[in-house]
């Protein structure tokens, strides 16, 4: 059974930490690249992004009682496979995981220019995850009130 408030509560976040990265997308590149306190908070509330919707995914698919994915990447994908996610905005959302994962583990050095230039996408895709995400968790909690 799929924990709702859990899901509700993750949403909230990521709700908040989109809001924190709109604010930071706004400055020019140079404002970005010169300012190392905000480019540091801009990697680190993109990575909570991903993270948060990386939880979703795992407890909405534990809830469907799927094996559970062995990656961040293919918990996307199994969300499409359970239906929650489409086909187009998948790839757009599981590539984030790379992101998050040079910005965590620090693989490479990170370009703060292509950082930067990624901002406004996460935006847009993890606006419309939000939005599916809450879509499908109201959609579950209407089945389940159904006689």
């Amino acid at each position: 059974m799929l924990d709702k408030d859990l899901v509700r509560r993750k949403l909230a976040f990521l709700h908040e930490h989109l809001g924190e990265l709109e604010q930071l997308a706004q400055l020019s590149l140079a404002e970005y690249t010169s300012d190392f306190v905000r480019r540091h908070a801009a990697e680190k509330v993109a990575e909570l992004i991903v993270e948060y919707a990386i939880d979703i995914n795992r407890i909405i698919v534990e809830a469907a009682q799927v094996s559970p994915p062995q990656t961040s990447y293919n918990t996307f994908l199994e969300m499409e496979r359970l239906g929650i996610l489409p086909s187009d905005l998948t790839p757009r959302l599981a590539s984030a995981t790379g992101l998050r994962n040079r910005l965590i583990h620090r693989y490479e050095e990170v370009d703060p220019q292509a950082v930067y230039y990624s901002l406004l996408p996460l935006l847009r895709n993890y606006r419309e995850y939000a939005r599916l995400i809450e879509a499908h968790v109201d959609r579950d909690e209407n089945d389940s009130i159904k006689p």
